[in-house]
């Protein structure tokens, strides 16, 4: 085989292995939550593959950022924890508290609460 031919054949495996090694270290969005007063939005990401292979023993490895909607502002991002039965969300946005919780492993804390002078929130606001 000449050196052309190879090198047409070293390409038409580079790339594919490229990009499949770029597909696979990218999370998937998979839902998104809003807060009761809609400044605030959660959203879920399953692992990369690359991610899940390091968290061999998660049934569901996952990650959750934190954004306040307007403007459009990260507040925070959780490490890759497993959410299989675990990823109730509560809304605690009323002072003291002041945090964001999912399951029992991701906590987002010294949350701004929504608006200055609004009404407590009601259980079912706080647990959707």
């Amino acid at each position: 085989m000449t050196w052309k031919y190879r090198k047409k054949w070293l390409w038409l495996l580079i790339v594919p292995l490229g990009f499949g090694l770029w597909y696979g270290s990218q999370p998937k969005l998979f839902h998104t939550a809003i807060s009761p007063r809609n400044v605030y939005r959660l959203e879920y990401y399953e692992a990369s593959l690359l991610q899940s292979l390091i968290h061999p023993d998660f049934k569901m490895p996952s990650f959750v950022r934190l954004y306040r909607i307007a403007p459009e502002t990260l507040l925070g991002e959780s490490d890759v924890v497993d959410l299989w039965i675990n990823g109730q969300l509560y809304w605690y946005l009323n002072p003291p508290m002041n945090k964001v919780r999912v399951g029992r492993d991701v906590v987002f804390e010294n949350i701004p609460p929504e608006c200055a002078d609004c009404p407590p929130l009601t259980d079912a606001e706080i647990m959707p």
